[in-house]
């Protein structure tokens, strides 16, 4: 039966960079997800500089603009689950802007309560699919996989509806990891700290 890593932690701590060496001390047979999409220069130059620091020798899956959906996911993951020992998910964080990006919510400048229960369930909904089919690939094809996701509820509450959402969101979603990862461990300044 594999196992289920859950990194967790703020901007720069280290958590990606751990990530890749846990992924290459468990084995060279290495899927790595990457959840961003190129918006800009400055994602452009994110995404090499993760590109450049990745072995070769790793399968990399990226998820197109028109293929962003809950089925190519799973279909990621199944394909992982069928040929490789590991699966390297970076970032969970990504992965919900993207999802609630599409909305358009970042141009509210106050949210109704009905809106806000309607994009909890849609991103609990997509969730919860991506973690249980995760909970399946680990528990029946021996797969390892390791989540990446950052912390963002430590600080000031946001003061736009967009930024509110987006982290109360991640905070259910993270919450929901932990709850089926084998090992969760928070970064912090390039340290860290083993939770479960």
């Amino acid at each position: 039966m594999g196992k289920i890593y859950f990194l967790l932690g703020g901007a720069r701590s280290g958590k990606s960079q751990y990530s890749e060496e846990l992924a290459a001390s468990i084995s060279k047979d290495v899927g790595y997800l990457a959840t961003a999409e190129i918006i800009d220069e400055e994602m452009e130059k994110r995404i090499e500089f993760h590109r450049q620091r990745r072995p070769g020798s790793w399968l990399t899956f990226e998820i197109d603009k028109d293929e962003f959906n809950i089925e190519k996911i799973e279909e990621i993951i199944d394909a992982a689950a069928q040929k490789l020992d590991v699966l390297l998910i970076d970032c969970i964080t990504i992965l919900l802007f993207r999802l609630i990006y599409k909305s358009e919510l970042d141009d509210l400048e106050v949210m109704d309560n009905r809106l806000e229960r309607e994009m909890e369930k849609k991103v609990e909904k997509f969730f919860d699919r991506v973690i249980a089919v995760l909970k399946n690939a680990s528990s029946s094809y021996n797969l390892n996989i390791i989540i990446v996701s950052n912390e963002v509820g430590l600080g000031v509450v946001p003061p736009y509806p967009f930024g509110r959402v987006f982290r109360d969101m991640l905070g259910l979603i993270n919450k929901k990891i932990a709850g089926i990862s084998d090992e969760v461990y928070f970064f912090i300044s390039g340290l860290n700290l083993r939770m479960k």
